[in-house]
């Protein structure tokens, strides 16, 4: 049984913490993306509601997942949009999301997570590289602002690994679209 109570006083801390400890539980693979991760990344943290991580896991681990958060007081719901993910919603924390990598790249990004000490916990994290060809798949504006910030923050991004994930997925325009969006961010300031 996974223990579901606040542990840190932030909301979206104790959400990453359990959803840590549940995906653990049951032996599955996974790192956090989305917002938090940038987050950790950039120099100033925006705003964000909810947090996200990937998965590796097959039907039957998914089922397991799904149970173990049951367990522990959420409520999951499979969607399927553009790739397959759980969302998590809980009467007292912040909504989870859980990508299940279902491509070569998200696996990827798995594998390289880095690990990443919250709360006395140590969690996985994807790098830097991974979270930006994430978000530029998305490409939203909001990522592309995310994307500015990493790009501010980190001096020594691995341009190559970037442009050849974007370009596998036909997005090739969008880093370079990135660049300029963090060129314009900093003339700005």
């Amino acid at each position: 049984m996974v223990e579901s109570q606040r542990r840190s006083g932030n909301r979206l801390v104790d959400a990453i913490l359990i959803a840590h400890q549940v995906l653990s539980s049951v032996g599955i693979a996974h790192a956090l993306l989305g917002g938090m991760a940038a987050n950790l990344y950039r120099k100033e943290a925006r705003a964000t509601q909810d947090v996200d991580f990937a998965m590796k896991a097959s039907a039957v681990e998914t089922v397991a997942v799904i149970e173990a958060f049951r367990e522990a007081g959420w409520e999951p719901q499979v969607r399927s949009n553009r790739s397959e993910s759980l969302r998590l919603a809980h009467p007292e924390l912040p909504r989870i999301d859980i990508l299940i990598a279902a491509t070569p790249f998200e696996e990827s990004a798995i594998k390289r997570a880095a690990t990443l000490t919250l709360e006395k916990n140590e969690i996985l994290i994807v790098t830097p590289e991974d979270l930006i060809v994430y978000k530029l798949i998305a490409g939203r504006p909001h990522d592309y602002e995310a994307v500015a910030a990493i790009i501010d923050a980190i001096a020594d991004l691995d341009d190559a690994y970037i442009e050849g994930w974007l370009s596998q997925f036909g997005f090739a325009d969008r880093w370079e679209k990135a660049l300029e969006e963090a060129r314009r961010l900093k003339d700005e300031r």
